[in-house]
């Protein structure tokens, strides 16, 4: 699937190259190309090819909603992810907006110009209702390169399934929700609120230690299964010595509480981190110990989950053992408390926390501890690096089709 084009766009070779490429950008259903060598840009433009070090040029016009609330918002979010992840391949940016808390998106000649002064500044150069962007065929492939390092193919829900048997919808970017009993005080925790703003996966604290056990675990679990959020899980803080003690302390809570987490995609979340009262973290050899004793004992029970360590590298560095995956942490970039999806947008997949540790790229980030998530503050939020196909798939089943979207109650064990 491409992107959305307004009727007689016309794009020549450096066009359409850009335009393949906005479709790695994670909100691209949300913008549309409005112009390409199509229109009157005046008399010399890159809209109709120029060249740039010796490198032929193309321009762009895209749109996102209009003028309208939502698509000013729109617009400057895609403009922050070009200005942010893309300016030093860019010939041309220009975009003004009417927010109080920003300087527009202005790039000249790769340098960033904020304020736009190099083009006369938003009142004489405009760009209100679309984003020009302008680059050579040399610096595409240069971003076409970062683009390839770590961002995962963009699926769309009417093109998915092509890949699979079975005809099944699927998502990326998929965004994840990590809540513990704090969270039941900053807000209403309506986790269906929650799904319909994108939340795919959502894990609450259950137990910690050997004999402590969470107030509203069974409750979340039961709200986010009533909310059809497609992959649900528990996590665990997981303290020094006695492992095998806690794996079963945990798993046998669950088993209480949520007997049903067998039928859909589940996690295992080890949480390894560091409080006050313990002596010490977990070291890495306690970590691989309970990825091990709860493989162990799913494979006794017949059943299959996704097992991950919360182990950030702030705290563990390059020190852990064994192939599990890796759950890190990283807020730069997040900034203020606002809707996860516009922190992500200073965050990106380009961001540190993204780097390999011990040996492997995370497989999830958690990037901001203040995020909004539908009616709720002060959320911990998370992206997992791939599609939801992905994740299902690491939960061990196959996913199913529900009236187009990915539902917990019908997703067939692998």
């Amino acid at each position: 699937m491409t992107i959305a084009r307004w009727p007689n766009v016309v794009t020549g070779p450096v066009g359409n190259r850009m335009a393949q490429f906005l479709e790695t950008y994670p909100n691209a259903d949300d913008i549309y190309i409005t112009s390409g060598m199509d229109g009157d840009h005046g008399a010399v433009s890159h809209h109709y090819g120029l060249t740039y070090a010796g490198s032929p040029t193309a321009a762009l016009d895209i749109g996102a909603g209009g003028m309208t609330p939502e698509g000013n918002v729109k617009m400057r979010d895609f403009a922050k992810w070009l200005y942010d992840n893309y300016a030093d391949f860019t010939v041309e940016l220009i975009h003004s907006t009417p927010f109080d808390d920003d300087d527009g998106f202005y790039v000249k000649n790769q340098i960033r110009n904020p304020g736009g002064s190099v083009y006369g500044g938003p009142q004489t150069i405009g760009h209100y209702d679309h984003i020009h962007w302008a680059t050579s065929a040399d610096l595409m492939t240069r971003i076409e390169q970062r683009a390839g390092e770590s961002a995962p193919d963009r699926v769309h829900p009417s093109t998915a399934g092509t890949s699979t048997p079975t005809s099944v919808a699927n998502t990326s970017p998929v965004w994840g929700f990590d809540a513990s009993d704090y969270d039941w005080d900053r807000g209403p925790m309506n986790l269906l609120a929650a799904q319909r703003d994108g939340i795919s996966f959502f894990t609450h604290k259950s137990t910690e230690g050997s004999d402590w056990r969470a107030a509203h675990f069974q409750e979340a679990l039961e709200r986010a299964r009533g909310a059809e959020i497609p992959v649900l899980g528990a996590y665990h803080f997981l303290w020094p010595d006695n492992i095998e003690q806690q794996v079963n302390f945990w798993m046998d809570t669950v088993d209480q509480q949520v007997p049903w987490w067998k039928d859909v995609p589940w996690i295992w979340q080890i949480d390894a981190e560091e409080s006050n009262s313990m002596p010490r973290p977990p070291n890495p050899d306690e970590i691989s110990l309970a990825v091990d004793l709860l493989r162990q004992r799913m494979t006794e029970q017949s059943a299959c989950g996704y097992v991950i360590a919360y182990a950030p590298k702030w705290l563990y560095g390059d020190t852990l053992d064994g192939s599990y995956d890796i759950w890190n942490s990283n807020y730069q970039g997040s900034g203020a408390p606002r809707p996860f999806k516009e922190q992500y947008q200073g965050v990106t997949d380009f961001q540190s926390g993204w780097n390999p540790m011990s040996g492997r790229k995370p497989r999830i980030l958690q990037f901001a501890s203040d995020a909004v998530i539908g009616a709720q503050n002060t959320c911990c939020v998370d992206k997992f690096d791939g599609d939801l196909y992905d994740l299902i798939r690491l939960c061990g089943r196959e996913p199913a089709l529900v009236n187009g979207t990915v539902s917990p109650t019908d997703i067939a064990a692998a």
